[in-house]
């Protein structure tokens, strides 16, 4: 088990992987004797509290579950996701975990799924794919118009997104944002096999796609007061 001094130090997510690395090293199967242990140690109440928060945070995010075949009520388990966890490391939980708090919903909706079944790629290119579509609807384009080809004409000289507010820089630099990130991330997806070895790189490529659409809220409120 891990000292006390630890326990109190550690933010939740990281205490909460010890815990479940203690879990599995042990064999522990009840977490009340797991925090019990901890009480006969002398561990304080802090500590023991946090250690209950670490059990309760692995509970939330179905890395450990009760264990019904058991009388115990406090009977646990490592689940399949937690074994999982433990082999590869916590890269899958933090992207998706990622894209749960913060992400616009638009984005969300598209991207989540995929990354639950570990299709990151697939993740990246709805996310693309969903602001392209709302590009598409917000500067009135029909559907043979697609691409980078379709952020330059939405958001060039004299186009229908463009903020004439705003100085020459930003414009040409929002066109080039939009662009640019579609040529990125886009494009290979719909045309070659993309492996992202990486989940936490596909997470941050799917939160590039959320600020364009949170760019998007923008555009259409202005068009709506300009109307």
């Amino acid at each position: 088990m891990l000292e006390e001094r630890s326990i109190l130090q550690l933010p939740i997510d990281e205490l909460g992987l010890e815990v479940l690395r203690d879990f599995d090293r042990t064999g522990q199967w009840n977490d009340y004797n797991y925090v019990n242990e901890a009480r006969n140690a002398g561990y304080g109440k802090a500590a023991l509290d946090a250690l209950s928060e670490a059990i309760g945070w692995l509970r939330a995010r179905g890395l450990v579950t009760p264990d019904l075949s058991q009388h115990s009520s406090n009977a646990a388990f490592v689940t399949r996701f937690g074994r999982k966890l433990l082999d590869e490391g916590p890269g899958h939980l933090h992207a998706t975990a990622g894209l749960q708090d913060g992400v616009h919903p638009l984005i969300e909706s598209e991207a989540r799924p995929q990354f639950m079944l570990e299709k990151y790629e697939l993740g990246v290119f709805a996310a693309m794919r969903a602001v392209e579509i709302r590009v598409r609807k917000l500067g009135g384009f029909g559907e043979d118009d697609y691409g980078a080809d379709l952020m330059n004409r939405a958001f060039g000289p004299g186009a229908p997104l463009r903020d004439v507010e705003a100085t020459k820089g930003e414009q040409d630099g929002m066109r080039a944002l939009f662009a640019g990130a579609y040529a990125v991330l886009r494009n290979p997806g719909g045309h070659r096999e993309v492996d992202y070895d990486d989940p936490g790189e596909a997470a941050e490529a799917v939160h590039t796609a959320s600020l364009l659409m949170r760019i998007l809220d923008r555009v259409e409120v202005a068009q709506q007061q300009n109307t």
